[in-house]
């Protein structure tokens, strides 16, 4: 990060120094200047710039010099020389030490945009649009951090929770989702990812395009459409399978398929979804069997869980104000 700003400094100096700026910002910097001290590194980097510029003669300017000098008869050649010499480097030094105040006015103000946080509480899920046009679904119990702005080399964001990514491609700027035990890294592509706090499995799921994710140990897989990502942070096992384009998680349009799943990571999921909770018999079993179902959109809660029951066929179920018990058959 330091190397990227002293690169940043050195081009937006260079630039400053053209007059490249506009009118308004070198008001802005002049006027940042004047309130702040000139630091001894600002110092330092005039030095090393203006011992660094090729000061060399220009007689034409010396003769007409001396002829104003004879004139009016007041500096020797030699005085008057050394006059324009110092006022010379003292211009210079000054203008180069508001570039580096703006410059560094700059990068403390744009380096660090404000952090965005979007929210979907259990029971409800949200759609938003970045600021790269970026779109994204975030499903139930999950919130997503972002920066107001993308104006660093990699457009990163950070997941805890469960989300659809829609991503705008930028060859540029890589697109990159932070998860507690995951990263993704993208260019453009559509891709699901799962990275529930409370679940052991991590689960990325790809639609469109490419993608790169690395685990938390430095493990790298790239992947192609139609294949899932599964990495258990307790084993650090991970694993990538093909799967068809149906089995795709599709909750963003009110769906709910489960591949392989416990019936104790099913309860979870309904929890999340339908904002419930449930009391289940210790004795039912949560984590040996496990269901391959999907269920659409239109089905009610006691709907999915009679089916589950029938799937299961060992437990039956009641409810009474939001909660729900489980009980062995």
């Amino acid at each position: 990060m330091e190397s990227n700003k002293k690169s940043d400094a050195a081009e937006m100096l260079r630039l400053y120094l053209q007059d490249r700026y506009s009118l308004e910002t070198e008001e802005k910097v002049q006027q940042w200047l004047v309130k702040n001290p000139v630091t001894e590194e600002m110092e330092q980097a005039s030095k090393e710039y203006w011992d660094s510029i090729n000061t060399g003669k220009d007689a034409t300017a010396f003769e007409a010099l001396k002829r104003v000098n004879t004139k009016i008869g007041i500096y020797s050649e030699e005085k008057k020389t050394v006059w324009l010499r110092t006022f010379s480097k003292v211009a210079a030094i000054f203008i180069l030490l508001i570039g580096i105040s703006g410059v560094w006015f700059y990068l403390q103000h744009q380096s660090s945009p404000a952090m965005v946080e979007i929210s979907a509480a259990y029971g409800e899920m949200k759609h938003v649009a970045l600021p790269d046009q970026t779109e994204v679904w975030l499903n139930v119990g999950s919130s997503l951090k972002y920066p107001s702005v993308f104006n660093q080399k990699i457009r990163s964001v950070s997941l805890t929770g469960e989300a659809f990514f829609s991503v705008t491609k930028n060859q540029l700027k890589p697109f990159v989702v932070e998860t507690k035990n995951l990263t993704v890294k993208v260019l453009g592509t559509k891709f699901n990812l799962k990275a529930y706090p409370d679940e052991h499995q991590t689960t990325a799921t790809l639609q469109e395009g490419k993608i790169e994710v690395q685990t938390a140990k430095n493990q790298k897989q790239q992947m192609v459409p139609n294949e899932q990502l599964v990495y258990n942070s307790e084993t650090s096992i991970l694993k990538v399978a093909k799967i068809n384009p149906e089995d795709i998680p599709d909750w963003k349009n009110g769906n709910l398929l489960f591949s392989e799943a416990t019936l104790g990571e099913i309860l979870q999921t309904l929890e999340r979804r339908f904002n419930i909770s449930f009391d289940t018999d210790k004795s039912i079993d949560l984590s040996t069997e496990r269901y391959t179902i999907k269920f659409e959109r239109e089905e009610t809660p006691a709907q999915i869980l009679q089916v589950l029951a029938d799937m299961a066929g060992n437990f039956s179920y009641s409810s009474k104000s939001g909660q729900i018990t489980l009980k062995k058959r």
